[in-house]
């Protein structure tokens, strides 16, 4: 036992030192310490030869260090480093524009330390635009997200990024920005300490076509007036974030740094959760992963049901306020300028670098995006639409039935849960798949070794 306890110790303390140690099979993962104040996991192969590949796995703030993808990559024979940014579980202390620093760290311990020949950035939810920021940056250096149409620019210290190899989105949202300008209730207006409620706009009532207990059902006119008003409702609140924040460099604030900017119905407003008529398909007929391995293509629907119970959550401080944000972690991280809430040709998607398909615009690595069937933010489409603005020419899109965000079977969808038992295990073995024929092969992606495995049929269907 004693031994054990040694050989273990011996292993974590090389791998966060750095040192040359050798690389044994793992029955856990090993913590590792990187600057900047990240921490993270290193998930190694229980058996088989040095992994060639290595996998970045984080996201903005949430704990990702025992993340699905960390075990699930790990057991087909990646080196999976899973991190902790520095705002870990501290939404308020967010400083976007410092994140692809910490990301940074991990590339660089995989290529260094671990010694391996290709690196996967792998993103989900909020890790999508994470990862993608990272690599546009790493790629273009710091003048991708200095324009002067940025809310905030950031600084020089971001040159100098060493780049991926590519890139996986597993429902990688478009952005916490875009996600609150279609979150936001713009029926509600005043001052933020004493809000009020326009009926004409209010989401919640019957009469605009909520309905309690099944799908709501809204009037085209009402929707289109809703979009240009969250759009609206928005950029009053960067108006007033960006007055707030002169105040505070001239002095003229009680605080000297930052100050609090909690907002009153900032989320849980998001029409495409409550009427399920509204982006619940992909656009084209595209790739559906089926639970048994098989692929058809089609137009695919959402099979996560609606969401009548966000007219309780919209009024609570947590939920519906994203209580604890601050002037920075506003419009660092949850403000972008739009015309209109729903039409990306009126949102000025670049005004904030939290815009997943702003920044893989200046991304040119393999990508696949892979939307779940059961995500409960009905992101398929979202999803289909940040794959069309990508850039590669090596892009990959897939739908991954009965699927939920954190890639297992849907238990809250309809039907039988029986019917999404293998959403995990198709998943990602599809991804590893897509992994290794892009190391095999220079004409398809990123030049190295050997591809293991069958490429997925592909059947006709229909919806």
């Amino acid at each position: 036992m004693v031994a054990k306890y040694i050989a273990g110790s011996l292993s974590a303390f090389c791998v966060t030192l750095a040192l040359a140690c050798p690389v044994k099979s793992q029955s856990a993962p090993i913590f590792v310490q990187l600057p900047r104040n990240v921490t993270s996991a290193l998930y190694l192969p229980e058996s088989g030869g040095l992994p060639t590949a290595g996998i970045v796995v984080m996201h903005r703030e949430a704990n990702y260090m025992n993340n699905i993808a960390c075990r699930e990559f790990a057991r087909r024979g990646f080196a999976v480093l899973c991190m902790n940014s520095r705002f870990v579980n501290n939404e308020s202390s967010v400083k976007w524009e410092l994140i692809p620093l910490d990301v940074g760290e991990g590339v660089k311990f995989l290529r260094d330390v671990q010694k391996v020949s290709k690196i996967i950035l792998y993103g989900s939810s909020g890790g999508g635009v994470t990862m993608s920021f990272y690599q546009a940056v790493a790629e273009n250096g710091p003048k991708v997200c200095q324009g002067a149409r940025k809310l905030v620019k950031c600084s020089d210290n971001l040159a100098g990024l060493p780049k991926a190899d590519g890139i996986i989105l597993v429902d990688g949202h478009p952005g916490n920005p875009i996600l609150r300008l279609r979150s936001i209730n713009p029926a509600i207006s005043g001052d933020l300490d004493n809000p009020t409620v326009n009926a004409d706009l209010d989401p919640f009532d019957p009469k605009n076509g909520y309905v309690a207990d099944g799908p709501s059902r809204y009037s085209e006119e009402f929707k289109a007036k809703y979009f240009r008003a969250q759009a609206s409702r928005m950029n009053k609140l960067i108006e007033l974030a960006q007055s707030k924040m002169l105040d505070l460099k001239a002095a003229k604030s009680f605080y000297t740094d930052d100050e609090p900017f909690n907002v009153p119905g900032l989320d849980g407003a998001r029409l495409q959760s409550l009427d399920l008529s509204i982006r619940h398909t992909t656009v084209l007929p595209q790739k559906l992963l089926r639970n048994d391995g098989s692929i058809s293509v089609q137009v695919v629907e959402s099979i996560a049901p609606a969401r009548p119970n966000l007219a309780k959550a919209a009024k609570t401080f947590k939920e519906g306020a994203r209580g604890g944000l601050t002037l920075q972690s506003f419009l660092s991280s949850n403000a972008i300028r739009a015309g209109d809430s729903l039409d990306e040709s009126k949102i000025d998607l670049c005004s904030s670098n939290n815009s997943t398909p702003c920044m893989l615009q200046s991304v040119s690595v393999p990508l696949l995006a892979a939307a779940m069937q059961g995500s409960y933010q009905n992101l398929i489409q979202e999803i289909e639409i940040n794959y069309n603005y990508a850039k590669t020419s090596d892009k990959d899109f897939i739908v991954v039935e009965g699927a939920t965000t954190q890639v297992t079977p849907c238990k809250f969808c309809s039907g039988n849960v029986e019917k999404y038992s293998n959403a995990t295990k198709v998943f990602f073995d599809y991804a590893a798949a897509w992994i290794r024929r892009r190391e095999e092969s220079p004409n398809v992606g990123f030049p190295s070794a050997g591809f293991s495995g069958s490429k997925p049929a592909i059947t006709s269907g229909s919806k």
